[in-house]
């Protein structure tokens, strides 16, 4: 027992002094629970408050507010009133010309404690995709080689004043009467990048366009022949050549007649010299062969808009559905009794195309909807087209409700892949009536064509891929 001596009291030692390590080791725990969780919670709070810096600026360009008024801004946010900040947001913007390209939203919060939270959200805004009109002169020289716009060859843009605005018509030198504009996406720098419209997944394309349009103002539209629209899906099969084989058109049209002994150009069967484009007849490809008795099928002095596909450079046009305006329910707003029985359009009436592709299985489909809109004096840009057009369809297989018109003849290219050239993909259309004079020939106008990704696969409702470090 003599060796034992003090045994106990060594052990109580080595308990006591475990004891007490594990006793300051949960209080270390416990102590920096909080911690974690505040550092967590500041993370995320940095982040949300850098995304609603940059919604903050993308509202101020919106409004017209200059970014140099914004550019280092800084914006602090005060927990309470009269008490210390919670955190603050700095922005900052890269410019080139008047568009801004790029907007940076840097956020820190806890700025008072040992490691503060950092968060970044930028992202890239052009404004002019949605708010310039890219509907002047100069857009359309044709010598420019970094031209917005290709138009058809001869034709030249020329401004006009007709009542209440500056607008345009396109005259050809040789006197052809089919004119095809549409966007230079492929050689254009000023232009949004096509790409980041596509859905990269499921390579959807989709996107809304709108043109205002004013046919034969003034002399009237009795007696003539025509159809002035939008285009999409405008594909290319030689750039060099300015070789256009396919594309959709959705048209103001009226026909003073079939039986007319002197129709204009393009609406005689197997006629000549109607340029390169249309090779076609007034009855259209879709329509009954016995137009004359009844059944699908356009009628004279009537105005339409007719909904339509050239799938190949050397096919005709094939009509895919139409809708008689004096069937519709503003049909008072949208059309007027010329004399008798002849009706005509009213002036500057805004024509849109709703273009929604979808994918399914490996398959996109093409679903498109029209809007059209009377003259109410308001020159604002607006999508707000409350009434879809109904279409009297000609396909059998376009299931879908009246004022939805499907097909997928024409559907998107994959724009990701390095050597694709982008298509113009859309753009706006007029054929003339080559019976007239010359000063009254080439007189449809037009004004405000724009443009925008829609769809619920755009990067955002405001076109911005986030980005987020």
């Amino acid at each position: 027992m003599k060796d034992n001596k003090g045994a106990l009291l060594i052990s109580f030692l080595f308990l006591f002094s475990f004891v007490g390590l594990i006793s300051s080791s949960i209080a270390y725990l416990l102590q920096n629970i909080p911690y974690t969780a505040n550092a967590f919670n500041s993370s995320e709070q940095s982040y949300y408050l850098a995304e609603s810096g940059l919604r903050y600026a993308i509202m101020k360009i919106q409004q017209e507010t200059d970014v140099k008024d914004l550019q280092h801004c800084e914006i602090r946010l005060p927990q309470k009133p009269g008490k210390e900040m919670a955190g603050n947001i700095l922005l900052r913007f890269d410019e080139k010309g008047r568009s801004v390209k790029f907007i940076e939203s840097f956020a820190q919060v806890d700025q008072h404690s040992f490691v503060p939270s950092l968060r970044s959200v930028n992202a890239e805004y052009d404004k002019s995709i949605y708010m310039d009109n890219i509907m002047k002169k100069d857009d359309f020289d044709q010598d420019d080689g970094d031209r917005k716009w290709i138009i058809s060859n001869s034709f030249k843009a020329d401004s006009f004043n007709i009542s209440p605005v500056l607008a345009l018509k396109f005259k050809s030198n040789r006197r052809r009467n089919w004119m095809l504009a549409s966007l230079n996406w492929a050689n254009n720098k000023h232009l949004q990048d096509l790409r980041l419209w596509q859905f990269p997944i499921t390579k959807v394309l989709s996107y809304k366009l709108q043109v205002k349009i004013n046919c034969y103002p003034g002399d009237g539209q009795e007696g003539k022949d025509f159809m002035a629209g939008l285009n999409f899906r405008v594909m290319n099969s030689n750039k060099i050549k300015n070789k256009r084989i396919a594309y959709y058109g959705v048209s103001l049209f009226k026909s003073a007649g079939r039986k007319q002994g002197n129709p204009p150009c393009w609406l005689i069967p197997d006629s000549t010299g109607c340029g390169i484009h249309l090779n076609d007849s007034f009855r259209f490809e879709g329509e009954d062969p016995e137009c004359l008795t009844g059944g699908k099928c356009l009628k004279p002095n009537t105005p339409y808009i007719i909904f339509w596909i050239k799938s190949d450079e050397d096919e005709d046009i094939e009509l895919l559905a139409y809708s008689n305006l004096r069937h519709a329910k503003n049909s008072d707003e949208l059309v007027t009794n010329l004399s008798g029985l002849e009706w005509g359009f009213k002036d500057w009436l805004t024509l849109a195309v709703f273009l929604n592709e979808k994918e399914s299985a490996g398959q996109k489909i093409n679903e498109v909807q029209v809007g059209i809109r009377p003259n109410d004096g308001n020159w604002e840009l607006n999508w707000e087209f409350p009434e879809k057009l109904k279409f009297e369809k000609l396909r059998s297989d376009d299931l879908s409700s009246n004022t939805v018109v499907r097909d997928r003849t024409l559907i998107s290219q994959d724009l990701s892949q390095s050597n694709q050239i982008l298509p113009d993909e859309m753009g706006f259309h007029a054929l003339y009536d080559n019976r007239l004079s010359s000063f009254y020939e080439y007189n449809i106008y037009f004004n405000d064509f724009y443009y925008g990704c829609y769809g619920s696969h755009c990067p955002t409702n405001d076109g911005l891929p986030y980005t987020q470090y």
